[in-house]
């Protein structure tokens, strides 16, 4: 549990993070951070900050510390393999999506389905046409609408032919 000191930098981090004054919520993160090095919300919301900068390679570093301090923390594997999707980290991206979604426990939500979608993009840009297949069939399953996931279908349908 975070001193009050802390808690008190990250509200008002998170408050500026709100008001899209990202670089000053960023400052109120490390302040909450230097207090308590163990902030795992701290250090989670300050990723999804650097990466709203375009900052990937810092976020991915800040999702790695709340992984190590909370390794069963799922939202900081999902972001850590989407920020390292972006980096053209495939198959490192590939791996941490398979971790995200062999502990993830809802299978029907949102971030289970783009798990899969984004998965399957990794798969995709390593030519692993016939896995991310599968995955993207499996996103479609839970939403058949799924534009991105159809987007990719219909790309590793061209790769195969």
């Amino acid at each position: 549990m975070a001193t009050k000191e802390a808690e008190m930098f990250y509200q008002q981090a998170m408050s500026f993070l709100e008001q899209g004054k990202v670089e000053k919520s960023i400052e109120f993160f490390n302040r909450a951070i230097e207090i308590d090095k163990d902030y795992v919300s701290a250090w989670n919301d300050k990723g999804v900050a650097l990466m709203e900068l375009g900052e990937f390679s810092e976020a991915v570093k800040c999702f790695e510390e709340v992984i190590q301090l909370e390794p069963g923390d799922n939202m900081a594997w999902y972001n850590r393999g989407y920020v390292l999707l972006i980096l053209g980290e495939y198959q490192e991206a590939v791996n941490t999506f398979d971790l995200f979604l062999g502990r993830y426990s809802n299978k029907k939500d949102d971030f289970y389905k783009y798990a899969l979608f984004l998965r399957a993009q990794g798969l995709y840009q390593l030519e692993k046409y016939d896995e991310a297949l599968e995955l993207v069939k499996e996103a479609l399953k839970i939403d058949k609408k799924f534009k991105e996931a159809r987007d990719l279908l219909e790309l590793i349908g061209k790769e195969k032919t």
